[in-house]
Parts: structure tokens; C-alpha cells; sequence
């Protein structure tokens, strides 16, 4: 029932628009039946400010480039991260998105797998940061 047309909702006066999502304090929710959030929104967020770094990112090493995106791009990608209820799939897609990085720094292909550098250097593991604090 949640696709079924309701007559226009009207608040002192003034007609409230219907949309699929809406910005509240930086997150994006989506309509549906349940309770959902837009995590494109953040993606393209986070690909903006990498993209920021990488632009003046010539003669940096690739730890103090990563250690850059780490402390400037990675709070953007999870801002807000506590307070809502991603599922594995949207967490998957961030922590894709961190994987790319790493591959752009360190001229890894699509392919290959960045595991050994996030857990060798500790960084980037979006999976971690919002899965581990909850398990506990």
C-alpha cells in the first residue's frame, strides 16, 4: 500500500509535496515501505572530496596520500554512520568505494584484491568501523 496515491497533505495553508527522498541532517531517506537510506548521495560526496585530494596530490608519497583521504575523505563517507541502520549490501558499496581509493593510491587493478594493504596498514576498512562497534 505504500504506492498508493494520497491526496495532497495540507499544513497551515500550504500544500506538502511528496518525494521519494528527503535530506535530513546530512542522511537521505527513501520512501518505501520500510524505513531506508540513500547512500548515493554519500558516495558521491566522498568521491568529490578524494577526487579534491587527488588534484593537488602531485610529488605526495602514497601513505601520507592515504593517511590524506583517510582523515579528510573517510569522515565524509561516514558521517552519521551511528545513527542509522545500513544494510550489508549499502555497507558492501562503501567499503567499495574506500577499496577503489586504495587501488587509485597504490595503481592496483580493479581486480586485485587490497586486503593485504588495509590490513597491513590498518586504514580503510569501512566494514570494520561499522560493523565491530556494534557486535560488542
Amino acid at each position: 500500500m505504500y504506492n498508493f496515491a494520497i491526496s495532497p497533505m495540507i499544513l497551515a495553508g500550504q500544500e506538502i509535496k511528496w518525494c521519494d527522498h528527503i535530506k535530513y541532517l546530512g542522511i537521505y531517506l527513501a520512501r518505501g515501505r520500510v524505513l531506508k537510506f540513500d547512500v548515493n548521495p554519500l558516495k558521491r560526496s566522498f568521491y568529490a572530496a578524494c577526487n579534491s585530494i587527488f588534484s593537488h596530490s602531485n610529488g605526495i608519497n602514497e601513505i601520507a596520500l592515504l593517511n590524506l583521504q583517510e582523515a579528510y575523505s573517510l569522515s565524509v563517507l561516514m558521517y552519521a554512520s551511528p545513527a542509522v541502520a545500513l544494510q550489508s549490501k549499502q555497507i558492501k558499496e562503501l567499503n567499495a568505494c574506500c577499496n577503489n581509493v586504495i587501488r587509485r593510491i597504490f595503481g592496483y587493478q580493479r581486480w586485485e584484491s587490497v586486503k593485504t594493504v588495509i590490513y597491513g596498514l590498518g586504514t580503510l576498512n569501512v566494514t570494520y568501523e561499522l560493523i565491530v562497534p556494534y557486535v560488542n
